[in-house]
C-alpha cells in the first residue's frame, strides 16, 4: 500500500523479571518491529494510590453490572498512555454508562408495569362488556368513596365481613377475576390489606379512560401500542449500551490496569524487574504483548509518551516493489514524520528515467537475466530488475535491440528521426515532476502548521513557474504570471510586516533565485532525451563500424564488444544521471531529510537493551 508520509515508531516499555529479560529481548527481536533503546529517564513508577482508587471504583461498577457488561478478556491488553489517566478515563466512561443504563432500566420497569396494568384492564373491560356491566361511574374518582379495582387469581377467596358494608363487584375474565370494591374512604387501607392477603394486586384506573366500553377499549389499545413502542425503543438502547465497544474497551483497560497494579506497578521501586524499552512500528499495540504471552511471559506492554530527548525513528515504505530503491533515498537522508516519503514514487521514477535513457530490448533483457541469476547472492542489485524491464519496454517503443534498429519495428518513433520530440517529452515530464515536488512542499507545510506562509509566498512561486512555462505556448499566461507576482509581493509584506521593505527586497531576491533554480532543474531533464539520442547514436556507430568489416568473425566481434561497451558504460552513466535527477532536481524542493531511520533488532542474539529496577 502506498502512503505519503513515513510511519513514526511508538515508544514502548515492558517490565519483566530478571530471569526472563534475555528471553524477552530475543522474542521481541524475532517480531522484526522493535528497536531497543535505553530510556534516559529514571524509572518512575505510577501513582499507585490514585491508580488503586480508580481501579477499586471501577471494580465496584463492574461487579454491580456484571451481567450487563461485555465478558472480560482472557489476558490483559496493552497500556497505551499514562496508567493513572487511563484508569480515570475508563472509570468516567463506566460511570456515565452506568447512570444511563440505570435510568433506562427504571424507565423500562415503569413502562412494563404500565403495560401489565393495561393488559389487565383490557381483560377486565372485555369481561364487563360480555357480562353487560356498565362501568360508567365506577371509574370516576370521588372524595368520599374508595373505588378500587383488583386483579386476582382464580383461586382467591375474598372475605368482606370485616368491611363495614363494602360493595363488591366481581367480573370473571378468561385468566383472572376482577373485583371492584366500593367503600368509605376511611376503609381504603383495610380493603387493600384484605385483598392483597388473597394474592390480588390493585390496578390503577387511568383518568383518560372515558366514554362507553368500546371507546374505553379503543383508548386502551392506542395507549398500549404507544407503550409497546416505548418499551421497544428502551430495550434497543439498553442492548446498544450492553455491546458498546467504548465500554468494552473501558472494562478491558480496567482489567489490564488491575493486573498491572498487582503484578508490576508495586515492584517498580525495588530491584525485582528489568525495564526493557525502545521503539516499535507494530500497527497493533497488542502485538508485542500477545507475542510475549504466547511465549509464557506474562507482562503488560506500556506505550507512554517518549522521552523528551529521544528522536522517534521512522520507517519508509516497506513494500517489496519499493524496497530495492530505498538505498537511493538514503543517499539523500531519511524523511521525518512530517515530510513526504518518496520511497514508493522512486519505484516508478527511476525505472522510467533509466529506461528512457537506455532504450534497448536486448540490453534490458541482459540486465533482467543478470538480476535473476545473481540477485539472491547480491540483493543490492534488485533495483536493476525493474530498470531492465523498463529498458526492454522503451526498446520496443523506439524499435532498438542490440543496436539493430531495423530488427523490430518502433511502436512510436526512431530517436534519430525525431530528435526534438525525444528531447521535448522528458522536458515535459520534468516540469510535471518539479510541480509535484512543489506541491509536496505544500503538504509538508500543512503538516508542520506552516500552511499560511506557504500559501502567501511559495504558492505564488508555483503559479509563477507554471504561468511562465505556459506563456511559451500561450502568451496570455503572462497575465497570470503578473497576478502571481502581485500575490507574492502582498503575501511577503503580510508575512514580514514587522520587518519592513528590506524583507521584501530579500524575498524578491529569493524568488529570482527559486525561478532560476527551477529553470535549471527543468533544463536538466533534457539530458534524459539527450542520452536516449546518444544511445541511438552509439548503436548506429557500432553497426556502422561492423558494416565495414568484411570478415564475419570481425563483424561479430565488433557487434559483441560494442554492445558490451554500451551496456557497461551507458548503464553506469545512465544510473548516475538518474540518481542525480531524482536527488538534486526533485528531492531538493521538498525533502529536508531530518528523520532517523528505524532499525529493528534482528535475530535471536539480541541482548539486554534494558535496565533493571
Amino acid at each position: 500500500m502506498f502512503r505519503l508520509r513515513p510511519v513514526q515508531a511508538r515508544w514502548f516499555e515492558i517490565y519483566v523479571p530478571h530471569e526472563q529479560t534475555v528471553r524477552t529481548t530475543e522474542i521481541l527481536a524475532r517480531t522484526g518491529v522493535v528497536e531497543l533503546e535505553t530510556d534516559p529517564r529514571l524509572a518512575e513508577g505510577p501513582d499507585t494510590q490514585r491508580l488503586g482508587f480508580f481501579i477499586r471504583r471501577g471494580r465496584e461498577l463492574i461487579a454491580r453490572h456484571q451481567d450487563d457488561l461485555p465478558p472480560a478478556r482472557k489476558r490483559p491488553g496493552a497500556l497505551v498512555g499514562n496508567p493513572v489517566h487511563l484508569a480515570n478515563q475508563a472509570l468516567h466512561r463506566l460511570r456515565v454508562w452506568s447512570a444511563r443504563l440505570d435510568f433506562l432500566q427504571e424507565q423500562l420497569a415503569e413502562r412494563q408495569g404500565e403495560r401489565d396494568d393495561l393488559l389487565y384492564l383490557d381483560e377486565a373491560l372485555r369481561a364487563m362488556r360480555r357480562d353487560g356491566v356498565d362501568p360508567d361511574g365506577l371509574f370516576n374518582q370521588t372524595r368520599f368513596l374508595c373505588k378500587c379495582l383488583f386483579v386476582c387469581p382464580k383461586t382467591s377467596r375474598l372475605e368482606t365481613v370485616a368491611l363495614a358494608g363494602p360493595t363488591v363487584l366481581v367480573v370473571a375474565g378468561p385468566r383472572h377475576d376482577f373485583r371492584i370494591l366500593l367503600g368509605l374512604a376511611d376503609d381504603r387501607a383495610l380493603i387493600q390489606q384484605l385483598v392483597v392477603d388473597q394474592g390480588c394486586d390493585q390496578i390503577g384506573i387511568p383518568p383518560w379512560l372515558t366514554g362507553d366500553l368500546d371507546n374505553r377499549i379503543r383508548q386502551l389499545h392506542a395507549r398500549l401500542r404507544q407503550v409497546e413502542r416505548e418499551i421497544s425503543a428502551l430495550e434497543g438502547e439498553a442492548r446498544a449500551l450492553r455491546i458498546d465497544p467504548a465500554i468494552a474497551a473501558a472494562r478491558a483497560d480496567l482489567d489490564t490496569l488491575s493486573w498491572y497494579l498487582d503484578q508490576a506497578a508495586r515492584h517498580l521501586g525495588v530491584q525485582e524487574i528489568c525495564h526493557v524499552t525502545g521503539w516499535t512500528t507494530a500497527e497493533d499495540p497488542e502485538r508485542l504483548q500477545a507475542t510475549l504471552w504466547a511465549a509464557g511471559i506474562k507482562v503488560v506492554a506500556r506505550f507512554p509518551d517518549p522521552p523528551l530527548a529521544a528522536a522517534p525513528p521512522v520507517t519508509t515504505l516497506q513494500s517489496w516493489w519499493a524496497q530495492p530503491f530505498r538505498p537511493l533515498l538514503l543517499l539523500w537522508g531519511t524523511p521525518d514524520r512530517k515530510e513526504v516519503d518518496p520511497s514508493g514514487l522512486l519505484a516508478l521514477l527511476v525505472p522510467l528515467l533509466f529506461g528512457y535513457m537506455f532504450p534497448d530490448l536486448g540490453h534490458g533483457l541482459l540486465l533482467v537475466l543478470f538480476v535473476l541469476i545473481l540477485g539472491k547472492r547480491w540483493p543490492e542489485i534488485r533495483f536493476l530488475l525493474p530498470c531492465g524491464l523498463s529498458a526492454m519496454a522503451f526498446g520496443l517503443v523506439f524499435g532498438d535491440a542490440f543496436g539493430f534498429d531495423d530488427l523490430i519495428p518502433a511502436l512510436w518513433l526512431k530517436p534519430l528521426d525525431a530528435p526534438l520530440i525525444v528531447l521535448a517529452v522528458p522536458l515535459a515530464f520534468g516540469v510535471g515532476l518539479l510541480i509535484l515536488g512543489l506541491v509536496f512542499a505544500g503538504f509538508e507545510a500543512k503538516w508542520n502548521d506552516e500552511l499560511a506562509p506557504w500559501l502567501a509566498m511559495d504558492l505564488a512561486v508555483l503559479v509563477l513557474y507554471v504561468a511562465l512555462l505556459t506563456a511559451l505556448a500561450w502568451p496570455p499566461a503572462l497575465g497570470i504570471a503578473a497576478l502571481a507576482l502581485v500575490h507574492f509581493t502582498i503575501g511577503t509584506l503580510w508575512q514580514c510586516r514587522h520587518q519592513g521593505l528590506a524583507a521584501l527586497m530579500g524575498a524578491l531576491g529569493r524568488l529570482l533565485y527559486s525561478l532560476f533554480e527551477l529553470l535549471l532543474n527543468t533544463l536538466s531533464f533534457a539530458r534524459v532525451g539527450a542520452f536516449a539520442l546518444a544511445h541511438a547514436a552509439l548503436s548506429h556507430t557500432v553497426m556502422t563500424l561492423a558494416a565495414g568489416m568484411e570478415n564475419p568473425l570481425a563483424w561479430w566481434l565488433v557487434v559483441i564488444l560494442g554492445n558490451l561497451f554500451a551496456i557497461v558504460l551507458e548503464g553506469l552513466v545512465v544510473f548516475v544521471q538518474t540518481t542525480r535527477l531524482v536527488l538534486f532536481e526533485f528531492f531538493v524542493h521538498f525533502l529536508r531529510a531530518e528523520g532517523r531511520l528505524f532499525r529493528p533488532v534482528a535475530g535471536p542474539a539480541a541482548r539486554g537493551n534494558g535496565r533493571c529496577g
